[in-house]
């Protein structure tokens, strides 16, 4: 049976530390269930305790630009005498946000915080303990292959890169493994064609311009800025990219905003511009022949003497032109 997102996630939470001293145990793992928690009146609790445990669900939807795109939800459910969900939510945030996640035979996925609610369950009678418990809301984003046909922009951007900075992993050109958390020194890159549109035609030539989007991966704040840094100062320095059909796509504006989000919209733009060849069509020529056989193909000469005069007038006026052809035979 092929490995889900869904089952990447549970593998994933069951199997981080500090949670696994955190959360109740169910059937000898930590208590993290797909949907909803089983009764508690389920044999296979066994008798112990139930609380704290988190329960997820995860809704994906369609994206025009990144195939497909959604949201994960995370319920901490708590009581009042065991691990508060203040302390669980940062470790589920540490476990599943800002890695990569490859369900087998589906794209990358990488899920981004977005924001954390608290609520509360009141006691239904004196003997039953207050829940308490904190819904943490995460984005999940899809990081489709964008390799086309060639002549390619996105796939001499991934080549370029990654004989650039052979220590960095380019999503889309590289298989990565189940998880992948980029490194301060070994990033991880991503570009996408945001735009691409005619410019002009020539006879041999078809020039596009577009935009490419480039994502920059790293750990920390600081380590994205030094990669987008240096790798712009590449880009602009050299001003072109060679495709693999070995014509130049020319760099024609470079702009990096680290304000920008690396999942979402990605912090770098380039505006570029290349060449598509026209491929000559030939028509071979069909029923060759000559309508006389027998005409005269002896080539006939004609000159032409022209005695030209022109009388200038104002500017309003016209003007007349005298011309005298005559024929003379072949010397």
């Amino acid at each position: 049976m092929a490995t889900t997102l869904e089952d990447l996630v549970y593998a994933r939470l069951t199997a981080w530390p500090e949670l696994l001293n955190k959360l109740a145990t169910y059937k000898g793992k930590a208590a993290v269930f797909y949907q909803s928690a089983p009764s508690d009146t389920t044999p296979s609790w066994k008798g112990s305790k139930q609380y704290p445990r988190i329960d997820y669900t995860i809704d994906m939807q369609a994206d025009p630009e990144r195939q497909s795109s959604g949201q994960a939800i995370f319920n901490i459910w708590s009581i009042d005498t065991g691990a508060m969900p203040e302390e669980i939510e940062p470790e589920v945030r540490k476990a599943l946000c800002g890695i990569f996640m490859t369900p087998e035979g589906e794209p990358p996925y990488c899920l981004a915080w977005r924001r954390s609610d608290s609520f509360s369950a009141g006691n239904k009678d004196e003997n039953t303990k207050e829940i308490i418990g904190i819904t943490v809301i995460i984005d999940v984003f899809a990081f489709p292959n964008q390799i086309t046909s060639d002549p390619d922009p996105v796939m001499a951007m991934n080549h370029f890169v990654k004989s650039w900075e052979p220590s960095a992993t380019i999503i889309g050109h590289d298989k990565l493994a189940e998880y992948y958390e980029p490194q301060a020194k070994a990033p991880a890159f991503y570009f996408r064609l945001a735009s691409i549109e005619t410019s002009d035609e020539t006879n041999t030539v078809a020039w596009m311009n577009g935009v490419i989007a480039g994502h920059v991966f790293a750990p920390t704040a600081e380590a994205r800025l030094q990669w987008i840094r240096y790798l712009t100062d590449t880009l602009a320095t050299r001003g072109e990219v060679i495709m693999l059909d070995t014509s130049p796509m020319t760099i024609r504006r470079l702009t990096a905003d680290t304000g920008l989000d690396q999942l979402s919209q990605g912090q770098i733009r380039i505006q570029m511009r290349f060449g598509i060849l026209r491929r000559a069509i030939i028509t071979p020529l069909m029923h060759i022949g000559m309508q006389d056989p027998d005409a005269d193909l002896t080539p006939r000469h004609l000159y032409v003497e022209a005695d030209t005069t022109i009388e200038a007038e104002p500017l309003t006026q016209g003007y007349e032109m005298n011309s005298k052809l005559c024929g003379k035979e072949p010397l």
